[in-house]
């Protein structure tokens, strides 16, 4: 994609990193995007959220929240069969998803299980929305319950654990070393004359 696209893609990696920081919550997440966002993307962002700060069940929330976003929507009201001008570069105009993921993720207040049957619920684009709001309530904190990752594991027959334990040690490797890194080069730093970082 480009144009509006690319931008809400880079806004949810911001809402992602924004979630992860130490006492993080939807709305901070929210206040992050906003802080980034540009044009038809914050509109659409803002419009659904003032929507969604309204609600605390999905099932209320689902045709608010779909005519709050509709404005700024290029694809209209048939998904399956989108307008000339959907996906066409533009200042006013948003994608769908990220707006909506933001706003289940409000009414959800960060709850994983609430966040997803809400985006679910919201049909059109609902695997992506689901997976944009999924993804933002667990890196708040609200963990996949357990039945569902235990249903799509066997269904799937994958192992949906082993892989996240593998990259969280790599992850923690990485670290490490460039701590011992670091350490290595003040140390060199300082045998040379050189002033350390408390001085």
């Amino acid at each position: 994609q480009s144009s509006y696209g690319r931008e809400a893609a880079g806004v949810f990696a911001a809402a992602v990193a924004a979630a992860c920081a130490p006492g993080a919550t939807p709305d901070s997440v929210v206040a992050a995007c906003l802080a980034l966002a540009k044009d038809g993307t914050r509109a659409a962002i803002e419009a659904v959220c003032e929507v969604a700060a309204c609600h605390s069940d999905f099932e209320s929330a689902l045709a608010p929240l779909r005519a709050a976003v509709a404005p700024y929507d290029t694809v209209g009201p048939d998904y399956r069969a989108p307008s000339l001008g959907a996906r066409r570069p533009s200042r006013l105009h948003a994608i769908e998803e990220l707006p909506v993921a933001l706003g289940m993720l409000l009414v959800a207040g960060g709850d994983f299980r609430h966040a997803v049957l809400g985006a679910v619920n919201y049909g059109r684009d609902c695997d992506s929305i689901a997976t944009m709001a999924g993804a933002l309530a667990g890196a708040l904190g609200s963990p996949v319950p357990e039945d569902w990752a235990k249903t799509v594991a066997e269904a799937s027959r994958l192992d949906l654990w082993e892989p996240a334990a593998v990259l969280t040690a790599v992850a923690r490797e990485v670290f490490a070393r460039d701590v011992r890194r670091r350490r290595a080069h003040e140390e060199a730093f300082a045998a040379i004359g050189g002033v350390g970082c408390s001085g």
